[in-house]
């Protein structure tokens, strides 16, 4: 009866088939729209990627989000991986197994571009995630695409972190993660089968690069157990929902939650404009204005052994005498 009646749901909403041009390849992709988007462009926008082998349809049925976003007036767009040297579907992440060369990055930054031109979407809450190989594509945009994208969620999917990236590393990424412990195709303990950072390293990885100090667990049930990263002075999560004893799915209601309805909530809360304000390189003390008060302050970020964004010119991490060189030449480059 839950399948028919989202299947009845599904039906009656507002759904399109895309063709763009991308690389000299034509891409498809699946949108699922509330009535009243390109009225105005406050709706947002989730990316949904399919698993290896997977499609658009398939995980538009597999994941149930239609249900949880439309009413919410958010758009779903399904994109569809492409079977470049094999005969399966798959997106380019950099694995043995993906045996895609494509140029899958660019191709979703088209595809949201192109969905804001026909539809006027709110560019400010654009979101990404997948299902296994999509949840590696939504690491995979977590790395480079983070200028369009303000949080990503992955479903048994793990982080790639090869030489096939350009990760920008500009801004703190929220990510949600959701792993079963017996996932029988990408298993949650080490060691990784394809040189995929586990779980565990994921988090390890981004709680390092966001800086997290914190971390809580809550018991949701007998089997699910909630992990939050983060730090008192960010609105930055990494949240983590470890499902003992599930296996490579997607989590419905039976285990106590909903993938679709958690990733939802979980990216509401981030805007792109929460990470990238302008600011002016060097300007320590954001007055708007590069100068000696800059050099004082530093100095004194320093002798406090403290960290500041602001105050890591040569953007190393660490806070140091180079950071006022830097600055220094920066100051008379100017002058």
């Amino acid at each position: 009866m839950k399948k028919i009646l989202y299947l009845l749901l599904i039906t009656i909403s507002c759904t399109q088939w895309f063709d763009i041009e991308h690389d000299s390849e034509i891409r498809s992709y699946y949108i699922s729209y509330p009535e009243e988007l390109g009225s105005s462009s406050s709706t947002p926008l989730i990316i949904n990627m399919h698993g290896f082998g997977g499609n658009p349809s398939s995980q538009r049925y597999y994941s149930e989000m239609d249900q949880y976003a439309l009413n919410q007036g958010i758009a779903v767009v399904y994109p569809k991986g492409e079977a470049d040297n094999s005969s399966y579907p798959s997106w380019n992440v950099g694995t043995f197994w993906d045996q895609n060369n494509l140029d899958d990055v660019g191709f979703i930054s088209s595809m949201i571009d192109k969905i804001n031109q026909d539809f006027d979407i709110d560019l400010d809450r654009v979101y990404a995630c997948g299902m296994s190989n999509g949840g590696y594509m939504a690491y995979e945009l977590a790395c480079e695409l983070q200028n369009k994208i303000a949080a990503f969620g992955s479903v048994t999917g793990n982080f790639m972190l090869n030489s096939n990236q350009t990760c920008e590393f500009t801004r703190e990424i929220p990510i949600i993660h959701f792993h079963g412990t017996s996932d029988g195709v990408v298993n949650y303990y080490p060691p990784s089968f394809d040189g995929a950072l586990t779980v565990s390293e994921s988090i390890n990885f981004w709680s390092q690069y966001n800086r997290f100090n914190q971390q809580s667990m809550e018991e949701l049930n007998n089997n699910v157990e909630i992990y939050k990263y983060y730090s008192d002075d960010s609105i930055t999560e990494f949240v983590h929902y470890k499902v003992y004893g599930g296996g490579h799915d997607w989590f419905t209601n039976n285990w106590g939650f909903h993938t679709s309805e958690e990733l939802i909530n979980f990216f509401l809360n981030y805007r792109l404009s929460d990470f990238l304000n302008e600011y002016i390189l060097g300007d320590v003390n954001q007055d708007d204005a590069v100068n000696i008060l800059d050099i004082v302050l530093l100095a004194q970020i320093i002798l406090e052994d403290s960290y500041s964004e602001q105050g890591d010119i040569n953007e190393d991490q660490v806070i140091s005498i180079l950071d006022i060189i830097a600055l220094i030449n920066l100051i008379l480059l100017d002058n």
